[in-house]
């Protein structure tokens, strides 16, 4: 298999290097792909960041300025 270069922000980096450590991966696709693969059932968690608020208090900072999500 072939090898790419790909850029990332300097706090992407350190992120990556986190998960790499925490994954106990040897490399960075390792990381990549264990991030890719994972099943979440919803992004409702995730945009509350794990705090129990309504859908309507989350969807609140969604908005643009012409008023669509």
């Amino acid at each position: 298999m072939g090898t790419t270069t790909i850029q990332v922000e300097d706090p992407t980096k350190e992120l990556l290097n986190e998960l790499k450590k925490s994954f106990n991966s040897k490399t960075y696709d390792e990381v990549i792909n264990t991030l890719a693969r994972k099943k979440t059932k919803s992004m409702y968690g995730k945009l509350a960041k794990g705090k129990k608020i309504s859908a309507k208090e989350m969807m609140k900072g969604l908005r643009d300025k012409n008023d669509r999500f």
